[in-house]
């Protein structure tokens, strides 16, 4: 019996890519999305979408309140401070452990439709990270996508990035930088950077979503007035993909100990078919297989050369 040919493209998802632009064109910025549904039309059609209105005010005015407690934390720590702590613009990252506020926001709708909508249900948690400017810069961020770590030849989203706006991204205060419709360029044009001519600054009201596909271009405005510009990046990829942050290591034990059963899958703690396991030793529960989705439970003990118990410790808070 002959083969039948099946498409090849990814299919985890229920996304449907919109038609190639050829010539690689830049779209316009797309209006504010109405709705979920709009939200992930211009996804599809523009790469990115912004929905207002998805922060309440007591919600913007805790993460923004959690957030500079955090960035003044941390640049108060010298010599042990991360390198960004004293730079214009700061960016606080790992920030699963650093307040529930944060983590709430990977289990809002807005984050299941829109990333789900990119990514599949299963999708990973990539990295938290949080930003906020000091200062006036005097340079961009070079146009980049998020996913360019991945062959130019996949022509679906790996990757994307939902930002949750803290404060108005305005033009002068070094709003993002984007390329609407380069995701749908051919592969030959997603390997350099375009002409920065072909970018748009976007506008996007305080207590907003903005998302977008890990295939666009896009990078950080020049911040010329100084102030904050406060988000927080909830970055998402495939479950088959590595995560920027390796969970594995920097994730407290408290943090996995109180998590919902949502949060541990977004973090890696459920396998995907034979990827993610702690494989080959005793653990205390009766759903850990070694094949099929099941969730990951850490064992007292890993198993060295010689059936040597080696204790596995996991970080827990000082």
């Amino acid at each position: 019996m002959p083969l039948r040919p099946e498409p090849a493209e990814h299919r985890q998802t229920g996304y449907q890519a919109a038609p190639v632009l050829d010539p690689p064109d830049a779209l316009p910025l797309p209006p504010a999305a109405r709705d979920l549904i709009e939200a992930k039309e211009h996804l599809a059609e523009y790469g990115l979408c912004y929905l207002p209105g998805v922060l309440s005010a007591n919600e913007r005015d805790e993460l923004t309140a959690a957030l500079d407690q955090q960035a003044e934390a941390e640049r108060s720590l010298g010599p042990l401070a991360p390198p960004s702590a004293r730079a214009d613009k700061q960016l606080v990252s790992n920030m699963v452990n650093k307040g529930k506020v944060f983590l709430d926001l990977v289990e809002r709708i807005e984050t299941d439709e829109l990333a789900g909508f990119m990514l599949g249900t299963n999708f990973l948690i990539s990295s938290i990270t949080g930003g906020m400017f000091h200062a006036p810069t005097t340079e961009p961020q070079p146009l980049h996508r998020d996913q360019g770590y991945v062959p130019a030849t996949v022509n679906f989203p790996a990757a994307c990035n939902l930002f949750w706006v803290l404060d108005d991204f305005e033009p002068d205060n070094g709003s993002t930088w984007v390329v609407p419709g380069s995701h749908r360029w051919k592969p030959e044009y997603q390997v350099k950077a375009p002409p920065r001519g072909m970018a748009a600054q976007v506008r996007v009201p305080a207590g907003s979503v903005f998302a977008w596909d890990g295939r666009i271009w896009h990078g950080l405005g020049v911040n010329q007035n100084g102030q904050p510009r406060r988000s927080i990046t909830t970055f998402f990829c495939l479950p088959w993909m590595r995560q920027q942050e390796n969970w594995g290591v920097s994730c407290l034990q408290e943090v996995l100990d109180s998590a919902s059963p949502k949060l541990k899958a977004r973090l890696g703690l459920r396998t995907y078919g034979t990827l993610g396991g702690v494989n080959g030793t005793h653990v205390e529960a009766e759903n850990a297989t070694p094949l099929g989705n099941s969730d990951v439970v850490f064992p007292r003990y890993i198993i060295g050369e010689g059936g040597s118990l080696h204790p596995l410790e996991r970080v827990h808070k000082a």
